[in-house]
This record gives structure tokens, sequence and C-alpha cells, in this order.
């Protein structure tokens, strides 16, 4: 038996257990220091060499408090042993026994211990003491040389996290600058941009690198890379970045430098919730040495609280106004104490305010020639310029948008039907109201009754009183905004009869029909062909005309009367409705056709009049011609009827249609002139990158019809701005294009970004449609 070494044990046993609140593996060959190869003599020495150990440690005042809890823990558990297992615990078979019976449970418990080892740290290949320990919380009843055997069979080391640098030893600003340079010259990093590609290196405590470079990062590896790079041509970035490099030699150690440069982006991704294994790759494709790679992300994952450098001086001005927080940048010059800095600063906030004064300007000259949605474009710009500005904002509420446009007035069944069209500045959250006033359009929102009110962009007024004139105004107004200018509209409220239906009865042909409330009575004349007869009105809604020849065609006119408030008598318009000799009823004509465009596909809509189901759609022109029937149901669930009536004009007719017994009953038809739709000039932006000499973009465009005729103005602007019109920013091409094959446009792109890059064309009926904004942004 070899001798009891006390300061082993505690070494080996004793420390690897401090701090584990009193749990205890249930190990106890290694607690004893025992080996099963013992006899009992062996044992009972043993036994009292190391119960005697514990005795004097628990008591000594020369130990931690954590180590001699360690063997107060110890001394707990000998005597519950003792009092469980008694004499038998003097025998060697007795923890001979113990010994195997665990063996198989802790065989258990190592595998699983170090299959999660292996899940949660495989990728890495490194734990942190801290992270072992909390492992081993989990595992108490295994002895630290068990866990040692589970960290090797996950294939996982112990690795003390490294202090990484915290800031890169050069003004924010400064350093953003090398790191947009180092991208721009397609290097990897410092080092590379100091020898070129590296097989490898290491950077954590010192730099060494494959193949040597005996200079390392020092000033004379700065000097001898700028003489390299003033041997060639091209490359202007990698100039610019090494003197950003030499300016930083004077004043911080470059090993630091480039390892902060390195870890920046592994910290913001971590803090963007990556994992282990993306972090690695990141440093991996640096060439930073692969057990340098491990350590460095085994200590950033070890850093507590917020790793980011606290933005200041010009870098948080910048900061601030790429938000949209103009007043707060201004607040923030205060602080800037270095003269350059704040001098750069200065100017920034002085553009940025001077962009937002312009635009302020531009809007009250927008409002004072009566462009109000121009106004608020550019009062809303001006406000996402100064979000934080809320004299902008208020501005912004107190300006109207733009009013309705094409508003139109008429009768329609028992009132006056009002429909407008919605501005380009109009959006979802626009509200419309609808104001009467009689004998004159109202002034304002409040000059009269309140019609409607809502998102709708057509209105039917049934409560208009018949037999004067009533003024109609429409306002809009974006949400919590001030109502628009009125645009108003006067009509005589002189609703005609209408759903007139005509049956054959006795011998005899009778019409029913709905009539407005303030109608004094209905004239009814009968067409044919020995001229025309009066029909005698039974009740205002009815007649029975006993005269006429039913197998005969003939035409029943029929015209509602009113009185104005000076006493005269008006007719409104007469109705017609056709008999025929088999009475095929005569339909109402839908009412309110209107057609848009969509592309090259034509959008008709209409008024459908009650009881009508179905309609017919025929059109002409220079194209195409065609024609369908859909029933209500499909019109809207198409939102509309849908046809393609080619390029240039069309006429389209629509006609109400009934199929009964008698017959296909069918209504005049109701006419409409549209012109063709606007050609759709496409374009595609493809960005040619180089390594030397200008960069370029190659602008595609394509019609889906010949233009003859299609001023391009190709812009470039500066910034996160997207441009709005050619005023917005820098030029670079502007000529008329014939579009009948694909066009391509070579233009020169700057180097300093970001920027936009779009095109624009005043050439009319060109609906010009931009790609996706990925194409145009260049950051």
């Amino acid at each position: 038996m070899e001798p009891f070494d006390p300061k082993a044990y505690e070494r080996a046993v004793v420390r690897p257990l401090r701090g584990r609140g009193g749990r205890l593996p249930d190990d106890l060959l290694t607690r004893y220091a025992l080996r099963p190869d013992f006899s009992d003599a062996d044992l009972a020495q043993r036994l009292a060499q190391v119960r005697s150990h514990w005795h004097k440690s628990a008591q000594s005042t020369a130990k931690s408090s954590f180590t001699t809890s360690v063997y107060k823990a110890f001394l707990r558990a000998d005597e519950e042993l003792s009092r469980e297992h008694g004499e038998a615990m003097a025998r060697m078979s007795w923890w001979r026994a113990r010994h195997d019976d665990r063996a198989a449970a802790g065989r258990a418990q190592i595998d699983e211990l170090a299959q999660m080892l292996k899940a949660n740290f495989g990728d890495l290949g490194l734990i942190t003491p801290g992270q072992l320990e909390a492992m081993r919380e989990a595992f108490g009843q295994l002895a630290p040389s068990e866990v040692e055997q589970a960290l090797t069979k996950a294939g996982v080391r112990t690795a003390v996290p490294l202090d990484l640098p915290k800031t890169p030893g050069l003004p924010d600003t400064l350093f953003r600058r090398l790191k947009e340079l180092l991208r721009d010259a397609e290097v990897t990093g410092i080092p590379e941009l100091l020898h070129g590609k590296l097989d490898n290196y290491a950077l954590l405590t010192e730099f060494r690198s494959t193949p040597a470079h005996p200079h390392g990062l020092s000033t004379e590896a700065v000097q001898a890379a700028v003489d390299r790079e003033n041997r060639r041509s091209g490359n202007r970035a990698a100039r610019e970045a090494l003197g950003l490099v030499a300016t930083a030699a004077e004043r911080t150690d470059l090993r630091i430098l480039a390892l902060y440069h390195l870890l920046d982006d592994v910290r913001r991704l971590r803090e963007n919730g990556a994992p282990a294994s993306a972090l690695l790759r990141v440093l991996r494709q640096s060439g930073l040495a692969q057990h340098e790679t491990r350590q460095a992300v085994v200590s950033v994952l070890s850093e507590t609280g917020t790793t980011k450098i606290e933005v200041t001086g010009l870098a948080k001005v910048t900061d601030l106004l790429a938000d949209g927080m103009l007043v707060a940048a201004q607040q923030a010059l205060v602080g800037i104490t270095d003269p350059e800095e704040a001098a750069a600063a200065k100017a920034a906030v002085d553009r940025h305010a001077a962009r937002v004064r312009e635009l302020r300007e531009a809007a009250h000259r927008a409002l004072e020639r009566g462009a109000e949605g121009e106004a608020r474009r550019q009062l809303t710009e001006a406000a996402r310029l100064a979000a934080d500005d809320d004299a902008i904002a208020a501005e912004v509420r107190r300006t109207p948008v733009s009013p309705v446009a094409d508003l139109t007035a008429q009768p329609e069944g028992l009132g006056v039907r009002l429909s407008w069209r919605a501005q380009p500045d109009h959006d979802e959250g626009t509200r419309y109201r609808v104001v009467r006033r009689a004998g004159r359009t109202p002034g304002d929102a409040a000059d009269g009754d309140i019609v409607a009110e809502g998102a709708e962009t057509a209105v039917v007024d049934a409560a208009a009183a018949a037999g004067g004139t009533a003024g109609y105004a429409v306002f809009a107004a974006a949400p919590d905004g001030v109502w628009s200018r009125p645009v108003g509209r006067t009509v005589e409220v002189l609703p005609p009869v209408h759903e007139v239906r005509l049956s054959v009865r006795g011998g005899a042909v009778e019409g029913r029909w709905k009539l407005h409330r303030d109608a004094t009575g209905v004239d009814v004349v009968r067409r044919d062909e020995s001229g025309e007869t009066p029909v005698p009105a039974s009740d205002g809604t009815s007649f029975r005309d006993s005269t006429v020849d039913t197998s005969v065609d003939c035409t029943y006119l029929l015209a509602a009367r009113y009185r104005r408030s000076d006493g005269t008598e008006v007719r409104a318009e007469a109705v017609a409705v056709r008999h025929t000799a088999r009475v095929v009823p005569t339909l109402p004509p839908v009412t309110s056709l209107q057609g848009r465009h969509f592309g090259r596909e034509l959008v008709l809509s209409w008024v459908w009049p009650d009881g009508v189901r179905q309609a017919e759609v025929t059109w002409t022109g220079a194209a195409a011609s065609g024609s369908r029937r859909l029933t209500r149901q499909q019109y809207q669930a198409e939102g509309g009827c849908r046809i393609d009536t080619g390029p240039g004009e069309a006429s389209v007719q629509v006609t109400s249609l009934e199929v009964g017994e008698d017959g296909e009953g069918r209504s005049g038809p109701s006419e409409l002139a549209v012109s063709g739709p606007p050609a759709q000039v496409e374009y595609r932006v493809e960005r040619r990158n180089r390594l030397f000499g200008a960069r370029t973009a190659s602008i595609l465009l394509s019609s889906d019809q010949p233009v003859p005729e299609c001023e391009v103005v190709v812009v470039v602007a500066p910034g996160r701005v997207m441009p709005l019109g050619p005023d917005d920013g820098q030029v670079l091409h502007r000529e008329v294009h014939r579009i009948d094959d694909l066009v391509e446009i070579t233009v020169e792109l700057p180097r300093r970004k970001p920027y936009w890059l779009r095109c624009f064309t005043s050439t009319s009926g060109i609906d010009l449609v931009d790609p996706p904004a990925s194409q145009l942004k260049v950051s």
C-alpha cells in the first residue's frame, strides 16, 4: 500500500469540490483514498489516516473556508455511513461491492454528460471552468476524474477565457472608416493588408504567421506595405487603409487593433444570437489559426454585459442623423471636445438641418400654389429626417391632403350618386366627408348636412329633397389631419322612375315602378307606329293600358314630375320601357360606367340596377375586340369587370340582361370610350464591381409595346434617402431613346457609399416601373 499523501489528496480530491454546496460525489473509494485491491488491514490503516486528516483540516485556520467546508461535509457523510452500515465498513468486501454497484450507474451518467457536452460545446471544443462547474451541478454524483472522462469522450477541453480588447485604440470614426476601407480593398484584416495572403496567423498573445514575417505588425511592416502598394496601380482603398494604419501605429499596438477588428463582427453576431459555429466560421475565414479561433470565440461568449463600445463624438452625431434625430444630434455637438471632430460633426448637422429647412420651404411654396400633396410629401420627408422635432410633426398634421379628383353627381334610383377619384397622396387611412347644402356647394366640412363619412369613394344620397338644386362638396383628410379644400358639384335633384316592370294581363299591358316621395305624379306616353298616345297613371306608381294591341311592339315613356320652390313644375328625364309581342321585360341600364387601366388590363365598374343579376360587356378597339357575359356575383368577386382592350383607343358597351320564360330582356347599352393603356417601361440595374478602374452599372430598359420616344434620366443620390425626382440627385444620363427592343445604358458609379441609383422620365403616356429596391440602393 502506497503512503497517504495529504497534499496530493487535497489537490486531487478536495479542491475540485469547493463551492459545491455540500453535494458530494458518491465515489467512496476516491473520497477515502482507497484502492479495490486493499486488504482489510490496509483498509483500517487508510481509514484512520483519512479521518485524522479530515478532522485536522476541518479545524485549520490556514485553509480557506471553501476548503474546510469540503472536509466538514466529508465528516458529516462519514458519520451517516457509520450509523447506517457500522462494522460492515471495516471489511474491504463492503467497499468493493459499493464500488461495483456504482460503476454501472456511473458509466451511464458519464455517457449522458459526454453527450450533453458534445451537443452544447462540441462545435467549439472548449468549455470554460465556470461552464464546466455548472454542468457538474447537474451530475453531482460524478467524481472529478469521471467528469474528466466525460470531457475526453466528448472531445471538449477546458479553457480559461482571455480578456480581449474592448477598444480599438482609435477614435470610433477612424476605426469605422478603416473597417470600410479594408472591406473595399477586399482583405480580411490588417495582417493580410500588410503581408498579403497568409496560410494562418496568431494574434491573441503575439503575432506569428505562416509564412513567417519577421517585422510582424510593426511600423517597419507598415512602411514596407506602403512601398509595395505605391509600386502598384489601382486599389486606392488599400493605400488609404495603409495611411490610417500608419497613423494608428503611432498611438496604439497594431496587434490590439487587428484583433479588435476581427472581433468586431463576432461580437455583433453574438449580440444578435448567432451560435458558436457561426462565430467560428467568421473567424476562420479571416485566416486566424484554428486553436486561436476557438479560444477567441469562447472568450467572446464569456464576456458579460454589453460589448458594444459606447458611440461618442462624431460617430454618435452621425448615427443620430442616420436615425433622423436632428434635435438630439444638435444637442450632442456640445459634448465633442476634439476640434476636428467638432468641426466635422457641426458640418454634418448643418447639412442635415439645411436639407430639412429646404424641404419645409419647398412645402410652403407648394401650399401657396395649391399643391397640397407635394407639400405633404416634402414635410413628411422633413419629419423623417427630424423625427424628434415635434414642430415639424405638428406641421404635417396641419397640412391637408390633396382634394379629391373627378367628382361626379348624378341621379340614381331615388337619390343622387356621388363618386370621385382618390389622389396619389391618399392611402388606406384617408377618410372622406360628403356634405350637402341646398342651392349651393358647401364652403367647408361643417357647412351643411353630412351625407357620409368614411373610406369609400362613392356614396348615394337618398335623403336629398327632389325638385330643387342640391350642392355637394367632398373633403379628404389623413388620420388625425385637417380637411382638404372642397371639391363641389351642384345637381338638380330630379330622380326618374326606376325598376319599371311591364306585364300582360287580361289583354292589357300593366306597368309598375318606384317613385321618389317628392314626385307630384308621372306622365306615361305610349309610342308606336301610329304615334304617341297618353296613358293615364292609376296611382302614381302603376298604369293599365287596355287600348294597346299586345301583339305589336311599342314603347312606354315614363316621366316623373316635381314642383320647384317657385311653384313651377319640372319633369325628370323620361325612362323608356319597351313592350314586345312576347312581353320580354325591358331592363334599366347600368349607370356610372367607369374604366381604369391597370397595366394592359382595363377594369370596368358600374352601378347595377336593382334586380339585375347579369350583364353583357362588348368592346371594339384598334387591336382587339370581344364580348363577355358575367353575373353580379362574378363582378363582385373580381372587383369589377376585367378585360384586355389592347393598345390604342377602344369603345365599350355594357347592357343589363335578364333571361325569362318569354325570352331575354335587355336594357339599352351604356357606352364608354377609353384610351389605350400607357406603355409599361421596366428597367433593371446590373452593377459591375472592379478591383481597378471606375465602377459602372448597366441599365437595361424594355417595354410591353413599342415606344418611339422616351426621355430617360438616370440620377445618383448620395445618402440613405431614395430620390423622388431628377432634382434630388446628380444626373448621370439624360437622353431620348426609342424602346422597341432591349435598350442598355451604361453609367459610371461613385465609389463612396451609400447612394441610390434611379431612373425617371417626363414623357407622357409612359409608366416607368422601378426594379426592387435592392438594385437601386448601394450600401
